[in-house]
């Protein structure tokens, strides 16, 4: 092993490291002078580091969650994700994207637990999403007719929209107020929700079907008038609705552009 590139040693340490238990041996003579430590005890602080760092990222981001399920179970969990999802980011904050899959799949018989995961996910990546400009109320007031006819609405970055079939929003609501949350039980029907960053706060708020698909039409880039058009049929009252949502999304800072469709740019 001595002829190995320092290359070859990085990716055999680092194959070390990922791995759940691997034995040290055929490393400890590419070591040099442990100042007293030895090579198993060096190896295993490498080791057992790198799963603190990503357990640490876990807990941060799915904080709620950790509180509903206890420390026990989701430890249990975030030590399995590790080993099964190792990192492939630089930044720990990007760290976890599929863990509500995962408690998913591990707790059948709790989806509640999964999609509230997936709850706390979407409010940190609002929270994290990059800064940009909200669409201003009298930016409506500049448009004329013709351009009303094709505008779109450029969605501000780290919106997104989840449909959860259990009461996760109330569950979510009691554990941030430090009570007890309710017991989990099925929504009457799946009810979508919309996640978005204001004012250096993480916010979330449940939707209509019919504003849920406006606001899901809009982020895959349709104008403004084709989601009304496109969606009246399926919702009669769309028409009286699509404006009060709208001057609604901008007081929120949903928006960030009017989208021209001549240049797809706002």
């Amino acid at each position: 092993m001595s002829g190995l590139s320092l290359g070859e040693i990085q990716a055999r340490l680092k194959d070390y490291i990922l791995a759940a238990g691997d034995d040290p041996a055929p490393l400890l003579p590419l070591l040099a002078g442990g100042h007293g430590l030895s090579g198993e005890r060096r190896l295993g602080i490498y080791h057992n580091a790198y799963r603190a760092r990503l357990a640490e990222a876990l807990e941060a981001v799915y904080e709620r969650t950790w509180a509903y399920l206890g420390d026990q179970e989701f430890h249990a969990l975030t030590a399995g994700y590790i080993e099964a999802s190792p990192s492939s980011v630089a930044n720990l904050r990007d760290y976890g994207d599929s863990f509500p899959a995962y408690v998913a799949g591990q707790q059948p018989d709790d989806p509640e637990a999964g999609e509230l995961a997936a709850m706390d996910w979407a409010l940190h990546i609002a929270f994290d999403a990059p800064d940009a400009p909200s669409l201003a109320p009298a930016a409506l007031g500049e448009l004329g007719e013709d351009d009303w006819a094709v505008a779109g609405f450029a969605l501000q970055p780290g919106l997104s929209l989840a449909t959860f079939a259990w009461n996760v929003a109330e569950i979510w609501h009691a554990i941030d107020q430090g009570g007890v949350p309710p017991p989990a039980a099925r929504l009457a029907e799946p009810t979508g929700h919309v996640f978005w960053r204001r004012e250096q706060r993480s916010h979330f708020r449940s939707l209509s079907p019919a504003e849920y698909r406006m606001l899901a039409s809009l982020g895959q880039g349709a104008g403004f008038a084709a989601c009304c058009e496109r969606l009246g049929a399926e919702f009669p009252d769309l028409a009286e609705q699509a404006g009060p949502w709208l001057f609604g999304w901008v007081s929120d800072g949903m928006l960030s552009a009017i989208v021209r469709p001549a240049s797809g740019q706002p």
